[in-house]
């Protein structure tokens, strides 16, 4: 009978270390998946902005949509523009502000964990900024 109390003990202080290590572990994780999102996007941002610099160059004006650079969505694209489409569903939106630069905004109904990251920003010079969260 006494074994089986310290039997029952053991497995509870097993359980109670696994949980602590579970409650150090999530945050961490859930942070640098939100950093590892942010990157994508960021890195995404600036095949937009190179692509608008080509487009620009070729044409004599920057491109008034995105379809001008890539055709129907990202899946189609003119020859020479190489931006290659987020993996999975594309977690931003995406949009050109008509002068080289673009804007990704989170997309709340394709990725909840995307909440209070602000809207990410490279401007005709190149400079990115937002993503913050």
């Amino acid at each position: 009978a006494a074994s089986d109390v310290y039997k029952r003990q053991e497995l509870m202080l097993v359980v109670v270390i696994i949980g602590l290590l579970a409650a150090l572990a999530i945050p961490r994780y859930m942070r640098a998946s939100r950093k590892s999102k942010i990157c994508e996007a960021q890195s995404v941002l600036k095949q937009i902005y190179l692509a608008s610099i080509a487009y620009n160059e070729e044409h004599g004006t920057f491109p008034a949509i995105l379809e001008d650079l890539f055709g129907a969505g990202f899946d189609s694209r003119p020859e020479g523009f190489i931006v290659k489409r987020p993996s999975g569903t594309p977690r931003f939106q995406y949009d050109l502000d008509g002068a080289g630069g673009g804007v990704a905004r989170p997309d709340l109904a394709v990725d909840q964990s995307l909440s209070g990251v602000s809207n990410m920003v490279i401007d005709s010079n190149g400079n990115m900024s937002g993503g913050e969260f």
